[in-house]
């Protein structure tokens, strides 16, 4: 699979769009193309390799990770050069990590689907390795093969080499090119194996990564209309990061930190819980449920006694209480009888405490569950009440007939809705009543048996001083015994303890997660509902449109509201003129003409600003202070939907400060 041939045809592919579409697109170079269209360059992979399904482009993560590196190309292994790098830098973490290899793990194959075939021909690029073969055991090497070539092409790019090139030696070690393969292994929700949606998405990081670098650049040669801005939101950014999920993420550095070497203070902007999509949510929920039920199964596996450790000591216990038993009938069978009825009593009695805690712990999950439920239930009834209260408060002395019966008709319809709400909110909190009386009872019946085993080892305790006494022979093996069962029975309470609270905070996090999810919901029914209705449809056009004047413009910094007068005059034939900071003039004039709506109080911190929809344009008033730059002449921009902005260029980060003595903003949304 000629991977470099591919590359080189994207620009053909972007020339094709550019004559079906509206869309401008930059042809000039295939490598900055790849970068500027990187959604674009996915969909152009998936035609060319007629992929079906992309996730037969996948390789184990370790096998990758085991490859060395030459001339800053990833390379099969060889006896001679495969020492481990993690050993490396175990042996001293001072030293700069060895050349001579990434990481050495256990090999893991790559499984694929064997139902998609590969196109028999390529109209737009030489490929004299294809084949034509369906992806099955024969080529699955060559599909494999296809992430390692891709991976070369782009360690070549300089674009790349910038990006990832942390120690600045003008091309890639494995230390570096570890770091960024470790990132990127689980984005496609998979850590164990690397991906060709991995990949492209590491594109997108790698762009967000040099676009968030340009946007802090400084030029001596602004003009006093220029409007620059202090990024400083970049260090509010690296404080607001979500709770990790599962998989590994290996600096590549001696210093331990978990972030990637290539990621400095100016990375893309972490993805919290509040600023997370829907489908981004559903997939975070997926895997915090995972991992909350694989604790769980580890619970579950101590309290039966089929965890590995704790069998491998019951059963040595139970060797030395069979030894010990035996010494002891020989001097007396029916004391010996009386210790094992005795015993057989305990062991009973435990394994109903362990069926009972496990009980306990499923119905600990309930209530988590049910008060998270409760307490969104009445998030959305509230929600619901406020969007009801907000239009029979409408004033319509300005509207005409039709305006008035469809606002009566969307009053009656939340009456509705807050009704069932109502009800709703009731139903949730019987079920968490339910669940806590539940438990209540579970822990009660607990307690009980608690009592009887506590009066089961005292008769234990007692039979056991009564043999010492008379039979001090036995002693010996009766604590050896006695230690060993102590040993286990400290070892299961101290892992069962400790797994519980794993679990309480998976559980937690589950509940947060679909806290998020409710609040999605909500802000769905406030914007569907509010006398201000936000244009979804208009908001995505006016984003698209931005992102076409950059394509034909090309980016710059300092010309904000250059850039943002390009696009609303590409998107509605209209000549806007004025600094960032006059651009709150000019959107009061849309708003007279009923294109867009103030929603400054919305949004009443900066740190809202992350959660503009797309097509919101913030407007920055003028400030003092600020030493050099452009914040003297405010700041316009348009929000992405996606905690991003577009003004004269793309930024992954919305500015949230532009320094000096005040950071007054405001919002207005398309309706």
């Amino acid at each position: 699979m000629n991977i470099s041939s591919l590359i080189q045809g994207f620009s053909s592919y972007l020339e094709s769009l550019n004559e079906n579409s509206t869309k401008e697109y930059n042809t000039d170079s295939s490598s900055i193309s790849i970068f500027m269209y990187s959604s674009e360059f996915k969909t152009y992979l998936a035609d060319e390799l007629n992929i079906a399904d992309s996730s037969i482009f996948a390789k184990s993560i370790n096998d990758i990770l085991s490859m060395d590196v030459v001339n800053g190309k990833l390379v099969e292994s060889t006896e001679d050069n495969s020492d481990s790098f993690l050993s490396s830098a175990e042996e001293d973490q001072d030293k700069a990590p060895s050349d001579t290899s990434i990481n050495e793990q256990e090999n893991d194959s790559t499984q694929v689907q064997e139902d998609v075939e590969l196109p028999e021909n390529n109209s737009q690029v030489e490929d004299s390795n294809s084949d034509t073969t369906n992806p099955n055991t024969e080529n699955l090497e060559e599909n494999n093969e296809v992430l390692t070539e891709l991976l070369n092409n782009l360690f070549q790019d300089q674009t790349v080499i910038s990006a990832l090139d942390s120690d600045e030696s003008g091309d890639l070690d494995k230390n570096e090119i570890s770091a960024f393969l470790n990132n990127i292994n689980s984005l496609d929700g998979n850590a164990e194996n690397l991906s060709l949606n991995d990949v492209l998405a590491g594109i997108e990081q790698i762009k967000q990564k040099v676009d968030s670098q340009a946007n802090v650049e400084t030029t001596e040669e602004e003009t006093p209309e220029a409007d620059d801005i202090n990024q400083t939101q970049n260090a509010q950014a690296s404080s607001n990061t979500a709770t990790p999920s599962s998989g590994n993420i290996s600096s590549g550095s001696t210093g331990g930190s978990s972030t990637p070497s290539y990621y400095g203070s100016n990375a893309v902007q972490e993805k919290t819980l509040d600023n997370m999509t829907r489908e981004e949510l559903n997939s975070e929920l997926t895997t915090a449920e995972s991992e909350l039920t694989g604790k769980q199964d580890i619970l579950s596996s101590l309290l039966d006694g089929s965890e590995e450790y704790l069998q491998a000591m019951t059963e040595e216990m139970e060797n030395l209480y069979d030894t010990y038993l035996s010494e002891l009938e020989t001097v007396d069978e029916d004391m010996a009888e009386q210790v094992d009825t005795l015993k057989q009593s305990i062991d009973s009695q435990e394994d109903l405490i362990d069926s009972k805690d496990q009980e306990i712990a499923d119905q600990e999950g309930v209530v988590a569950e049910s008060e998270t439920a409760y307490n969104n239930a009445v998030s959305t009834k509230e929600q619901l009440q406020s969007s009801l209260s907000e239009l029979e408060s409408a004033d319509t002395s300005n509207m005409d007939d039709s305006e008035i019966a469809e606002l009566n008709s969307k009053i009656s319809e939340l009456k509705s809705k807050v009704s069932e709400a109502e009800q709703a909110e009731k139903d949730a909190k019987q079920t968490w009543d339910d669940a806590k009386t539940k438990l209540d009872s579970l822990n009660t019946e607990r307690e009980s048996l608690q009592t009887e085993l506590d009066n089961l080892n005292t008769q234990m305790t007692e039979l056991e001083e009564k043999i010492v006494e008379t039979y001090p022979q036995v002693q010996e093996s009766l604590n050896a015994y006695k230690e060993a069962k102590e040993t286990r029975d400290s070892y299961k309470a101290e892992a069962t303890t400790a797994i519980k609270s794993e679990i309480e905070s998976a559980q937690n996090y589950v509940n947060e997660i679909n806290t998020a999810i409710n609040n999605l919901d909500n802000k769905e029914i406030e914007k569907e509902y509010s006398m201000n209705q936000y244009d979804a449809e208009e908001g995505e056009r006016l984003v698209d449109v931005a992102k076409q004047m950059l394509g034909r413009y090309g980016s710059s910094t300092g010309y904000c509201a250059t850039g943002v007068s390009r696009t609303f005059a590409m998107a509605y034939g209209l000549s806007l003129s004025g600094n960032g900071c006059d651009w709150d003039t000019n959107m009061e004039g849309l708003v007279e003409e009923g294109m867009f709506v103030e929603v400054t109080s919305d949004y009443p911190t900066s740190d809202d600003l992350s959660n503009l929809p797309a097509g919101a344009v913030v407007c920055w008033e003028a400030t003092t202070g600020y030493g050099g730059g452009g914040a003297q002449y405010g700041h316009v921009t348009i929000a992405d939907g996606n905690g991003g902005e577009i003004s004269d260029h793309y930024s992954a980060n919305i500015y949230k400060s532009i320094g000096g003595s005040s950071d007054n903003y405001r919002v207005f949304i398309p309706v």
